[in-house]
């Protein structure tokens, strides 16, 4: 069943069992509704190469809009989906600005890359064989998310290429 009403139409969070955030989006969407899931794209180490994946940025939750008064049951009994949030018969439904300036991280597809960084900025390595070690942001190395970091190596510094899902801004 399709949402009936334009004006009555709200934002409110589902949360989707493990890792079945993308059935439930299609599964919601196939009912007639509103759906945004945010994705963020990050680099999965496989041995020695970084291979890149688009991850849901909040892992078993999405967004979708509807009417609660006439559309909460269909929404609540969509496969994939666990419950919507708060859980309670009348759910709280999410201001329209906070969807909007979730979508604003994204690119024009809409998946959420880069980081906002910049030369000179102290960083942290995330993962990896060099994890927790500190280094200072150099400059962006090609479209693809690389960065080029320089380290401190016991009085040796050194530079190094990563994805910038790696790395994360030190604030002092």
């Amino acid at each position: 069943m399709q949402p009936t009403s334009v004006n009555g139409l709200k934002w409110y969070v589902v949360q989707s069992k493990p890792r079945e955030e993308v059935r439930a989006e299609y599964f919601l969407k196939e009912k007639g509704f509103q759906v945004y899931l945010p994705l963020m794209e990050v680099a999965i180490t496989r041995g020695v190469r970084d291979i890149m994946k688009e991850k849901p940025l909040f892992p078993s939750y999405l967004f979708c809009r509807f009417d609660a008064e006439s559309s909460l049951a269909y929404v609540r009994w969509s496969k994939g989906v666990v419950k919507i949030l708060p859980e309670s018969i009348a759910p709280t439904p999410l201001d329209d600005g906070l969807i909007t300036a979730i979508r604003t991280l994204g690119q024009k597809d809409g998946i959420i890359r880069k980081k906002a960084l910049e030369k000179g900025d102290q960083i942290r390595i995330t993962r990896g064989p060099m994890k927790d070690i500190l280094g200072i942001f150099d400059y962006w190395t090609s479209d693809e998310g690389r960065v080029r970091v320089l380290l401190n190596f016991l009085n040796y510094q050194a530079s190094a290429e990563l994805h910038h899902s790696l790395v994360e801004r030190v604030v002092p």
